[in-house]
């Protein structure tokens, strides 16, 4: 077996693939049909190159193998806040997606802040990612030749829906609202108060349209939205205002995860429960909405039908980046338990006897 002098290459300096061929007396393309596979190598071969690359702790630069092909085989995924159960549990979905179809998955948070998002979306640009899967932490996303994803196939899920340029996917809002004040409404609930999030979010307004119209359908005129802010802690302090009143809500929608918690805390903080002394209402599901008594009712969004629309249509833009812009919405569940019930009119009392 030929030998290599590696001492006038710099302690510092990777060992080649031209290094790994000169010490195991063979030619670099059978260095490279051993690590492929793509062709059979005789048994003597295949050990020594074996050994010759434990000998030199050779590592394969898998990414400028792919660059060579102009692919990567990544996928970049940015989200607003991966403690939030929809946010993981659609990147969890999506993982599983890419990884059936050969990709490897370079996942980045936002925090929910904007310029926090611009530079995640640099940093996976410059690792040449073939496609992303962004969830705005806004509502807006720069499509020009200019902006940081720069030509990149990208799909824009949950947020952003209406924002031109871009596939986009998201929950059908405005039903899923309207199906759970709808649910309240049935069962009695005439003061009911919408916990928002933030204003500016395209699919918040759409839930709270959703709301407004249930309510002015069934002719109830005291819609009342409370925005609460993106913070569980933020959204707990609204809606404790509306709690201590004395035409308090009987009926409390909130409009997402966030906000569903925040409720939670609420209505302990004051002293009530639910749905003894106000029903909940929440949106998105999660294992602790199952985990201890009263279950919470809510609306669910579908993680696989939202993960699954995501990657089709990157799997489409990636290979035909002219292809027309789709958008789709999905359908969302109600998921009725314990949390929410009818109204309990009080008898009224007849008058005292003379």
């Amino acid at each position: 077996m030929a030998r290599v002098n590696m001492a006038n290459s710099g302690a510092k300096k990777a060992p080649t693939i031209k290094d790994v061929a000169a010490l195991a007396g063979v030619a670099p393309g059978t260095v490279s049909n051993v690590l492929t596979g793509k062709k059979l190598v005789a048994e003597p071969l295949r050990k020594a190159v074996f050994d010759a690359i434990a000998t030199l702790d050779y590592r394969p630069n898998h990414l400028a193998s792919s660059l060579r092909f102009g692919k990567t085989k990544t996928i970049g995924i940015v989200v607003p806040d991966l403690t939030n159960p929809f946010f993981s549990g659609l990147v969890k979905e999506l993982e599983l997606r890419a990884l059936k179809s050969g990709f490897q998955t370079l996942l980045m948070s936002s925090h929910e802040e904007v310029a926090e998002e611009k530079e995640r979306i640099k940093a996976l640009v410059s690792r040449q990612v073939d496609g992303l899967i962004i969830s705005s932490s806004g509502d807006s996303i720069d499509p020009s030749p200019n902006s940081s994803i720069n030509g990149v196939p990208t799909v824009l899920v949950d947020r952003a829906f209406t924002v031109e340029g871009f596939d986009t996917v998201s929950a059908d809002n405005e039903q899923a609202a309207l199906t759970g004040t709808q649910h309240l409404i049935d069962l009695g609930h005439k003061r009911i108060t919408f916990l928002a999030t933030a204003l500016g979010l395209g699919n918040m307004e759409e839930r709270v349209s959703g709301y407004r119209k249930a309510m002015a359908a069934a002719g109830l005129p005291d819609a009342n939205v409370v925005y609460g802010g993106l913070t569980i802690e933020s959204c707990r302090s609204a809606l404790e205002q509306e709690l201590r009143r004395a035409d308090r809500p009987t009926a409390i929608f909130a409009s997402a995860y966030v906000a569903t918690l925040g409720a939670a805390k609420a209505i302990r903080a004051v002293d009530l429960a639910f749905p003894n002394d106000v029903s909940l209402l929440g949106f998105d599901d999660s294992d602790w909405m199952t985990v201890l008594r009263p279950y919470v009712s809510t609306i669910e969004q579908p993680l696989g039908e939202l993960s699954e629309a995501c990657w089709e249509m990157l799997q489409r833009r990636m290979k035909k980046r002219d292809s027309p812009m789709a958008h789709k919405r999905v359908t969302c569940a109600l998921r009725a338990r314990e949390s929410t019930r009818r109204v309990v009119r009080k008898p009224v009392q007849p008058p005292p006897e003379n």
